[in-house]
């Protein structure tokens, strides 16, 4: 187990209220020894990447994007990720030997991109839109578009959650992928093949309609059977101008049909003031967490499709992100001061981190949407307090903020990024093999 000094200390010093230490930054000519880990998260102000070592909470490196809006950043194999620049057509690519983090150049695409989803089986990636319902499939080894399939025609959506025209792209299986168009309340089917030339066919399968739009769909953790690894579960996140709440949607791909096997609509709130856009699926494989914008996680047991508990959360509860080590769930409160954590086994609230982020902005979010526990540290958890710029450590077993690393001293937004807790030492770039 790796265990640093800090976290030592931590689990020695009894808190009695929040403690904020300020890291000192570190660049990237003073990294001297090659990195474990690593947290990459995206400055959408200003156009660049911060990477950081988020167990000494050090900045190792900044590297601007050739593209404009950087927001999402997904992992494809090996050290390399993709940054989704939002308002350029293209994908900015960053490798890293271990040590040293390097733009490898851009991925021209045909449209606007959202956000990326990899198959680590097949090295295939999947790029949807924002001002059209498309889907690019990039070959992550040559970094290179095989095909783009969708609806051209830019329409923008009404429901909760944004005017992107897409939802987050998904893999079914190795073959299959689901193209979620947000604007017209659509999923689409769709299968890839590589044909003996090399050149890759991608077929529209089946469509279903949906009740408002959907903004990402989740596997059953550890599925076992044939039905089980073959149905999937969507935030349907509501309409508050029609009155119409979010609800989980379950779906089930059979062959080459899609089908709606069941919903559950949050209730008890006022639909106006409510709307979700992620869910967490819960380790158990039975439960699901959802938050929603008036401040309460719903917990479902996705066997009898039911709400068995709400436990009051914050402002535009957002993402969970669950820590079976110590048992514990911590929402993401985006437009909130604090963060709840919540009893994994009882589904209560356990208690608010507070003093996660200072600012309550009128536009844009407070809490990123990317964080990540320790994998080898229990209860230790990241994450970004997006509008102040701050890099944020949490000790989720006595419920504080341990410390903080300023990003350009408070003028940054990182929004979104994504985490290597298994960073190689390669020596140099390298395509995933």
């Amino acid at each position: 187990m790796k265990l640093h000094n800090t976290r030592k200390l931590s689990r020695i010093i009894k808190f009695t209220g929040t403690s904020i230490v300020t890291a000192a930054l570190l660049s990237a000519s003073m990294a001297a020894q090659a990195l474990d880990a690593v947290a990459y998260y995206s400055d959408k102000n200003s156009n660049r990447v911060f990477i950081i070592d988020p167990r000494n909470m050090s900045l190792v490196d900044t590297i601007p994007t050739t593209g404009s809006d950087p927001y999402p950043i997904d992992k494809v194999g090996g050290n390399k990720v993709y940054v989704t620049t939002r308002e350029s057509e293209s994908l900015d690519v960053i490798d890293s030997d271990g040590t040293n983090f390097f733009s490898t150049g851009t991925i021209p695409l045909t449209h606007k991109p959202r956000s990326v989803s990899y198959n680590s089986n097949t090295k295939l990636a999947l790029v949807s839109g924002t001002k059209k319902a498309v889907m690019s499939i990039i070959d992550t080894t040559t970094d290179t578009v095989v095909g783009t399939v969708g609806n051209t025609t830019e329409l923008a959506p009404s429901d909760f959650g944004g005017s992107l025209a897409t939802g987050h792209p998904f893999w079914v299986n190795d073959r299959k992928f689901l193209l979620t168009d947000r604007a017209r309340r659509k999923v689409h089917l769709y299968k890839v093949k590589q044909k003996p030339n090399g050149q890759y066919k991608i077929t529209k399968l089946d469509t279903i309609h949906t009740r408002t739009s959907v903004h990402h769909w989740a596997k059953i953790p550890g599925a076992t059977g044939y039905w089980a690894k073959r149905t999937f579960y969507g935030v349907e996140e509501g309409a508050p101008g029609e009155g119409k709440p979010p609800a989980v949607l379950k779906i089930r791909v059979n062959g080459n049909d899609l089908k709606k096997k069941g919903r559950v609509k949050l209730t008890g709130f006022d639909p106006a003031t409510m709307g979700s856009h992620h869910l967490g699926m819960h380790p158990d494989g039975k439960h699901i967490y959802i938050g929603s914008a008036e401040g309460h996680t719903f917990v479902i047991d996705r066997t009898s499709m039911s709400i068995v508990s709400v436990v009051d959360s914050g402002k535009n509860a957002g993402h969970t992100t669950f820590n079976a080590a110590t048992n514990t769930a911590v929402t993401t409160n985006h437009k909130d001061t604090f963060m709840t954590l919540i009893d994994m086994t009882n589904h209560t609230k356990i208690s608010d981190v507070i003093g996660v982020a200072t600012a309550n902005p009128p536009s844009g979010l407070s809490q990123s949407h990317t964080t990540s526990f320790d994998p080898d540290n229990s209860g230790f958890y990241y994450t970004s307090a997006a509008a102040d710029g701050n890099y944020v450590e949490i000790d989720a077993l006595s419920g504080n903020v341990t410390r903080t690393l300023p990003l350009d001293f408070g003028n940054g937004y990182t929004i979104q990024g994504t985490y290597n807790w298994n960073l190689t030492q390669t020596g140099g770039s390298e395509a995933p093999q």
